[in-house]
């Protein structure tokens, strides 16, 4: 009899936010497959699993498949686990999923922790509706394109981030919609667990002022339909017009707009 795979979610932050069946299920698989095995191990550890462990990460995900299948082929039961939540949701697991189904393979995706699920309840979202994006793309363009074709969702989105990438989230979300709300929720289900409300330019104005460490999910608000759009170049060719010095008007812009006066001044470069 063929063996299964079991997509098995693990915690976002406290250790005993794991499933009874998902416990169960790694220590009755015949081999675990983890996205980091370093970072899996002390969740093992603490509820005492000895299965043995491989890693399965981004980078492996397609050389590794073939032998996956074989070790279905011999009865193997595999788990799947990623560092935090759940397998294939912003994280290794849907290639594995789409050769499942191309050869109609049997498998059962856990239900358990999801880190853009909690944050749309921490976030008060209006009866829970909302899009879930993950990661942004790396480049700079790319990110803009992505944001700019959200524009006219009605409902928020939410996105993961990593800290140092946080900045240029809302530098981008700034550039590409205007001054968006936005709900910070950080370090979900851990000790400092935090929930901010905020907009795009006064993050980036007061960022001292935010705790910038751990994991975020950020929930981008929709636009307003009555809110007119920000035209910067136009507030500048005013300023010059009537007499400041570009500098000057970059300045007075940016305080009059309340706008980061480093966005202003490069829309000023475009003139």
């Amino acid at each position: 009899m063929a063996g299964k795979v079991y997509f098995c979610p693990t915690p976002i932050g406290n250790l005993e936010d794991i499933t009874l069946r998902a416990l169960r299920v790694m220590k009755e698989a015949d081999l675990i497959l983890a996205e980091d095995t370093r970072h899996s191990m002390p969740l093992l550890k603490h509820y005492d699993i000895h299965t043995p462990l491989e890693s399965y990460h981004k980078f492996n995900e397609e050389e590794k498949i073939d032998g996956i299948l074989k070790r279905l082929d011999e009865g193997k039961d595999i788990a799947l686990i990623s560092d935090a939540g759940m397998p294939g949701v912003s994280d290794p697991g849907a290639v594995l999923l789409s050769a499942l189904l191309k050869e109609g393979r049997p498998f059962d995706v856990l239900p358990g922790p999801s880190a853009h699920v909690c944050a749309s309840v921490i976030a008060g979202l209006d009866e829970g509706r909302y899009l879930f994006w993950g990661f942004l793309p790396q480049k700079h363009g790319a990110r803009v394109k992505v944001l700019e074709e959200l524009e006219d969702i009605p409902v928020p989105v939410i996105f993961y981030e990593a800290p140092h990438r946080i900045q240029r989230f809302a530098e981008d979300v700034l550039a590409a919609l205007g001054n968006r709300p936005l709900i910070f929720v950080r370090e979900i289900s851990k000790m400092y667990e935090e929930r901010v409300e905020t907009t795009a330019a006064d993050f980036l104005q007061n960022m001292e002022d935010f705790t910038i460490k751990g994991e975020f999910a950020v929930v981008l608000m929709p636009g307003e339909e009555e809110e007119e759009e920000i035209d910067i170049a136009a507030a500048l060719r005013e300023r010059i017009d009537e007499g400041e010095s570009p500098s000057k008007a970059v300045k007075s812009v940016a305080k009059a707009l309340n706008l980061p006066k480093n966005l202003v001044y490069k829309e000023s470069l475009k003139l």
